[in-house]
């Protein structure tokens, strides 16, 4: 599932820094778009990134969170909503791409980048990886799964009368970021979104979906527990979802594999794995898929679940 886009490596200026939580914060870049040498990011593609100076060699792969394309004069051409769905004008050269990541704090180089300043530029290699598709295209992407099957007997019956697919939109920690910014270019409750964190909330504000299920580890907002509290195989079942998105840490990701593989759900995992250059290079962020070992960067992040292998 990938659509070629332009990817480049260039200078960013650090607009706006806020944290939202102890160690999760929000960093806004603005960058000139060179037409023909860039592109305008997709749902769930990420970019390398690294503060200047920094006390690190490489670079970290931090997901897209929004995007917006402005003009020259800081004039907003195309919304996040805009970009997502391609209904922007044709780039020019004196276009600004803003670009809002969302950083969890945990080692030197997120460090350097958490503390960055309004007006210092970072290091920027994107857009990489594959990206997340539209439900009816994603559901379509995966016609040898026992959801794509069932799906096509119901239509064959008349049951579903050519429904759009059921949605549900998972994200974990720092993985809300790209499936928020995915959710955010769907049509307002097309979907049902689950998010799970520590404590509190961050990246969920303009999230408009149908049912919005939130867990707390410390019991802070929404149910005290963890996703397996509001998310299970029969929910699945219940709900008669057909399609599940998710990005999170690596367990919530085997869990999800295993209760839609259980329900009969297709998923569309993002992988969140350690990477050294981003392009498929160093061979640093290998992972075992039932296809042989793929590169997260350049076959993924993004992998159609039941072919994972965890």
């Amino acid at each position: 599932m990938r659509r070629r886009v332009l990817q480049s490596q260039t200078i960013a200026k650090v607009c706006e820094i806020k944290q939202l939580q102890k160690d999760v914060f929000s960093l806004k870049v603005e960058t000139e778009l060179k037409h023909k040498e860039q592109s305008i990011p997709k749902a769930g593609q990420f970019y390398m990134l690294k503060s200047r100076p920094s006390r690190v060699l490489l670079t970290r792969p931090i997901s897209v969170y929004k995007v917006r394309l402005l003009d020259a004069s800081g004039k907003e051409l195309a919304s996040h909503a805009d970009c997502l769905q391609e209904t922007f004008p044709a780039v020019q050269d004196a276009h600004v791409l803003e670009l809002e990541f969302l950083i969890l704090q945990k080692g030197e180089g997120t460090e350097d980048l958490c503390n960055l300043q309004v007006g210092l530029s970072i290091d920027l290699i994107g857009p990489l990886g594959n990206h997340f598709f539209k439900p009816s295209e994603s559901l379509s992407g995966a016609k040898n799964s026992k959801a794509f099957a069932e799906r096509e007997a119901a239509k064959e019956a008349n049951t579903e009368n050519q429904l759009p697919p059921s949605v549900a939109i998972v994200g974990g920690g720092i993985g809300i970021a790209p499936v928020s910014g995915f959710a955010q270019g769907l049509e307002n409750e097309s979907y049902d979104f689950y998010a799970s964190f520590k404590s509190g909330t961050y990246g969920i504000e303009n999230v408009q979906a149908k049912n919005l299920y939130i867990t707390t580890d410390d019991g802070s907002v929404g149910v005290h527990g963890m996703l397996p509290a509001v998310l299970t195989a029969d929910t699945l079942k219940e709900k008669k979802y057909t399609l599940l998105y998710a990005c999170g840490p690596l367990p919530m990701l085997a869990y999800l594999q295993k209760i839609c593989l259980e329900a009969g759900v297709q998923a569309w995992l993002s992988m969140e794995e350690k990477m050294g250059c981003g392009v498929g290079a160093c061979l640093g962020c290998t992972i075992k898929t039932t296809e042989g070992n793929r590169q997260c960067c350049k076959a993924g992040p993004i992998f159609q679940g039941d072919k994972l292998i965890f």
